[in-house]
């Protein structure tokens, strides 16, 4: 299967989620960041992830330029990073709604 008809194809799942009545948002996010990465989507996710922390950094007290950290982590510990700390201060939400807004947004875009 070609990675456009793979990309289509979570891109529709995603679409299918009902999104407002979710109870336990975390294993969700995580399939997002798998499944992104699976569709080679790896910038994006890392984009996703970034644009969080850049967001909520001063909840976060994060002083760091995070587009700086970003060069120097991988994706993985980029997640862990974000995940972990969208957990402490409770924004797991927030993280959430950052990881379904992007996916809309990549499901509007008309050449994927």
């Amino acid at each position: 299967m070609s990675v456009i008809l793979k990309r289509n194809e979570y891109l529709r799942m995603f679409q299918s989620l009902p999104h407002k009545k979710i109870r336990f948002q975390t294993p969700i996010i995580l399939r997002m960041f798998g499944a992104l990465n699976k569709i080679n989507m790896r910038n994006e996710n890392r984009y996703i992830l970034c644009n969080f922390l850049d967001q909520n950094s001063d909840k976060i007290g994060l002083s760091d330029d995070i587009y700086e950290i970003n060069n120097n982590m991988p994706l993985n510990q980029l997640f862990l990073l974000t995940f972990n700390k969208a957990k402490e201060f409770e924004l797991i939400n927030a993280l959430y709604n950052e990881y379904i807004n992007s996916i809309n947004a990549i499901n509007e875009k008309k050449t994927i």
